[in-house]
Order: structure tokens, then sequence, then C-alpha cells
């Protein structure tokens, strides 16, 4: 589900994700008929949910300057923030590159949490300023100032990719002088700590806290996903970094003319071979690719009479890759296009194809490759 553009600041897109509606929505509720009638007895109810509301967009307010801190201090280091997305979890600052130093990425990471410490000291300061005065503004203060901190305590776990994570990969990074075996240091402990997140969940379960117990095992197995990630997106780029588009590519791919049926072209190539897709051209000049999302479109009671040009993309709609493109760059316009495969052209001639599947193929060989034996 897409996420939606709400405001720009320095520059950066402010990005809510649907699901950040919903957590809005069950936290004022929480607040509204359960954390604020228990703690602050004989308010009206339009009250309660005033001060429910209010707190609950004040949090998320503090969680986006919490992320703006990651994203202006990245900006001062000429790193480049396209977007800062609000979701269910908080926040995310899309940072475009990585880190050129452990320096840098520490004073990126723990900008965040720093953050967070200095609204919970304000919104301390709001409390004990307003509490005798006002009931309700202190009462705002004192939930912000709380929650702040738990925030800022949280992210400074080892949870990698919180805060906490990114401040131990920039510590071992700085140890071990590699960026690579510092994120899978990183990486791993973020793994062993979302678990850890989960049996505490399956032991609050037991319990009898249900609602805690689910709560910390989705945390735990998002931030273990997280991780794992995290480790698996450096792998390709330490793989496919150093390879173009043409050092990856197939020269060697299906052909078939406009008038083949699509029975014959699933029979012979999709399943006879394999094959994904299949090129489709016209004395040697290529019309259209014939792709198993092209064919999936047309009934299969009509596959022995309808011909590949038919069915097929044509060739002014087909996304192409030039063969100097780096090769993760077309894994990643593979991915942003939800596509299987692309062809490689050169000099506007089409010279091969490229498939997700072989580029993850390529870098599953390399990762066995480097691994010891037992």
């Amino acid at each position: 589900m897409p996420s939606f553009r709400v405001a720009r600041i320095r520059g950066i897109s402010i990005e809510i994700h649907p699901s950040w509606l919903f957590i809005l929505g069950v936290l004022a509720f929480s607040l509204s008929d359960g954390v604020f009638p228990d703690e602050y007895p004989g308010w009206s109810t339009a009250m309660y949910w005033a001060v429910g509301i209010v707190s609950a967009v004040l949090l998320f307010v503090a969680v986006l300057v919490h992320e703006l801190a990651h994203a202006v201090v990245a900006q001062r280091r000429g790193l480049e923030v396209p977007k800062i997305t609000l979701f269910i979890f908080g926040g995310v600052s899309h940072i475009a590159r990585q880190p050129r130093s452990a320096g840098e990425e520490f004073a990126i990471a723990v900008a965040g949490p720093l953050t967070s410490l200095v609204i919970a000291a304000l919104a301390g300061g709001a409390h004990l300023a307003f509490h005798d005065r006002n009931e309700q503004a202190g009462a705002i203060g004192a939930y912000l100032a709380t929650v702040n901190l738990l925030l800022a305590i949280f992210n400074i776990l080892p949870g990698f990719p919180l805060d906490g994570g990114r401040v131990l990969r920039s510590i071992a990074w700085r140890r071990t002088k590699s960026f690579r075996r510092a994120t899978r240091i990183a990486g791993t402990v973020g793994e062993l700590f979302g678990y850890t997140l989960m049996m505490g969940g399956v032991a609050f379960l037991l319990a009898g806290y249900a609602w805690n117990g689910l709560w910390f095992m989705f945390i735990g197995w998002f931030l273990s996903g997280a991780a794992r990630g995290e480790k698996e997106a450096l792998q390709l780029e330490a793989v496919l970094s150093r390879l173009r588009a043409r050092d990856v590519m197939r020269t060697t791919y299906p052909t078939i003319t406009p008038g083949v049926s699509i029975e014959e072209v699933v029979e012979r190539h999709m399943v006879g071979e394999g094959e994904r897709a299949a090129v489709v051209a016209l004395d040697e000049a290529v019309v259209g690719i014939l792709s198993v999302s092209d064919v999936r479109r047309v009934p299969r009671e009509a596959w022995a009479n309808t011909p590949a040009q038919r069915a097929m993309t044509p060739r002014d709609r087909v996304l192409t890759v030039q063969a100097e493109t780096p090769a993760l760059e077309v894994l990643h316009q593979l991915g942003a296009n939800r596509l299987n495969q692309v062809p490689v052209l050169e000099g506007g001639r089409m010279v091969g194809m490229i498939t997700r599947r072989e580029l993850l193929e390529r870098v599953e060989l390399a990762e066995s490759l480097e691994r010891r034996p037992d």
C-alpha cells in the first residue's frame, strides 16, 4: 500500500503510510478510553477524547522531529535524504546512500535518540509548569515526557536497524575497519534481538497479557526481518556493484515470430524450458516481449487461437537497460517495476536479456563460495 505526501521540509518529502493512520486511531482510543480516565478521573468524555487525540498527534510530531534530526545531520554531511515516512512502527529516514565513515554513521544514528531525550526533558518541564494550573496540559506533558524517554531508550537498544544497532555498527566499523563485516555483526545482533523480543512476547502471552505479547512478537518479527534484509542487501551490493549489465546478461533467449500461438509458446518455452518471457521478432527486428504476466491476461481456452503479437507488450512499452548499466541498478529497476526480466540494448540493438532469478542466483553462488567449510 503506497504512502502519500503531506508536507515538504528542508527539501525532504514527508510521507504517511496508511498503517500510521491505523496506529494513530488505536493510540488515540487507548489514551482517551483507558490511560487518561484511569490517571485523571473526573474529566468529561469530550475532554478525555480531546486530550487523547492531541497527545497521540503530538507523539507522532515528536517521532517526526526524531527522524528530522537524523535527516538534518545527514544533509549537513553531504548525504541526500529524499523522504521521511511515518508508519506503524514510528518513522524512517530514507538516506540515499550509506555513510562514508564510522564517525558519520555514529553522528547520524545518535542524533535521533538525543533529540527524543531533549523532547522528553521539554515535555517534563511543561508538566511541572502546568500540572497545578492546567491539569490537561500537565497530563499531556507527562505523557509525552514518558513516551519520548522510552522511545530514546528503545531506539538505543542494539536491534539493527534501530538507531542503537546503527551505533553498534559504527563501533564495529571503527574497530574492524570493514563496513561489510560491521554490518554482518550488527545484523546478527539485530536478528538475535528480534528473536528475544518474540520470545518475550510468548512469555507475556503465557502470563495472560495477550495484547503486550502480540505486540512484542510483532515488533520482534519486524526487527529480525529488517536486520536480515540489511545483511542480504549488503551481499547484493557487494556482488553486483562490480558488474555491469553486459556481465550478467544472457545472449541466448527464446525468440518467436508474431504469429506463433500463445499455447505453443507456453508449452515449448515457458513450461518446456522454464523461460518466463520470449522475445517477439520479425525479420530480426524486435517488436515486443511476451511474458508470463502477458499470458495470464488471456483466458486459458483462448491460448490456441491467440497469436503472441496480440498479447505481447509492444517494444515501445518495454523497459530496457543499456549494456553499461550497473547490475545493481538493473536489479533495483526490476524490483521497482515488478518485472522478472529486462532486455539489454547496445547501440539501439538488443544484445541480451537479464532475469531477476539469474541475478539472485549469481549472488547466492558468490555467497556460497565465500562460506568456509565446517
